[in-house]
C-alpha cells in the first residue's frame, strides 16, 4: 500500500434509524460517520438517453486503510462523498490482499 497516494479525503455517511419520537415515529437518515484519507480514481463516465431525459453516471474506485466497519458495509449502508459528489458502493468493499491492510471500494454516483 502506498500511503502517499492516499491524498484525498472522503467523508462517511451511515443509514441509520434515530431516537422513536413522541408521535412514535421512527427517523431515518444519513449520518455523517467522519473523515478518511483515500485515493479516488474515476474510471469511467457516460450519459444515459432514456425517455428523453439525460442522466449522467460516474463510476470510481476508492482505497482506503483497511476498516473493519467499512469492510462490512453495503451500499444500502454506507455512502460516501468527496468533491461534491455522493458514491454508492456497488457490492461489497474488497480487502486487497486478505491481510486487512487496505481497501477497495467499487462505487457509482449517488443518484
Amino acid at each position: 500500500m502506498q500511503i502517499g497516494k492516499k491524498r484525498d479525503q472522503v467523508t462517511l455517511e451511515w443509514w441509520q434509524k434515530g431516537d422513536r419520537t413522541d408521535s412514535g415515529a421512527t427517523p431515518e437518515g444519513w449520518q455523517p460517520g467522519g473523515k478518511v484519507w483515500a485515493e479516488v480514481e474515476q474510471l469511467r463516465g457516460r450519459t444515459l438517453f432514456a425517455a428523453q431525459e439525460a442522466n449522467a453516471e460516474t463510476t470510481a474506485r476508492i482505497r482506503m486503510r483497511y476498516r473493519a466497519d467499512i469492510a462490512a458495509a453495503t451500499g444500502k449502508t454506507l455512502r460516501l462523498r468527496h468533491g461534491g459528489m455522493t458514491y454508492q458502493l456497488e457490492g461489497r468493499p474488497i480487502d486487497l490482499g486478505g491481510r486487512r491492510t487496505e481497501l477497495e471500494l467499487m462505487c457509482h454516483e449517488w443518484v
